[in-house]
């Protein structure tokens, strides 16, 4: 099956709803940081540079309920970013090892992958491969928060 993926940040419409009520979706007040370097940005899908102005929130990524509808802290830049400047497997994730998680559209996990350095895209692929794979979030190994998701294009 070819298929083109889309690679998905948090949405533009949830980060202005957070950015204007000082608070997370969950509460937590939005607390100003200065970038020391490395954080990986839910917003643009980069790694920030140091001294970037971003803040650590929480955000749910899977839209369907059930007992996989996590809740984990992400890095987002502190104002509008314009969100992620490509339409391909974010840059810089490609060289990081990841976990990538294959669910339903019910919201139901299929299955596990670690991915090593540099396979992530070629695994991805041959995860949807099987029509019955409706979104992957893509992982961070150590601490398992939630980079970015994938899903077919419409």
């Amino acid at each position: 099956m070819n298929t083109e993926l889309e690679y998905v940040a948090v949405p533009a419409a949830d980060l202005e709803r957070i950015r204007c009520n000082d608070h997370d979706d969950f509460g937590n007040p939005i607390v100003p940081l200065t970038s020391g370097g490395g954080e990986p940005l839910r917003c643009c899908l980069t790694i920030a540079p140091a001294g970037d102005r971003i803040a650590l929130v929480s955000h749910r990524p899977m839209t369907a309920g059930g007992p996989y509808a996590e809740v984990g802290p992400v890095f987002v830049h502190l104002s509008d970013c314009g969100g992620p400047a490509s339409d391909s497997y974010p840059a810089d994730f490609r060289d990081r090892r990841s976990v990538l998680r294959p669910y339903d559209a019910s919201g139901q996990m299929l299955d596990g992958v670690l991915a090593a350095a540099g396979t992530a895209e070629v695994e991805l692929k041959q995860l949807f491969d099987d029509p019955a794979v409706d979104t992957v979030q893509v992982r961070n190994v150590i601490a398992g928060c939630w980079n970015f998701t994938v899903r077919r294009q419409a």
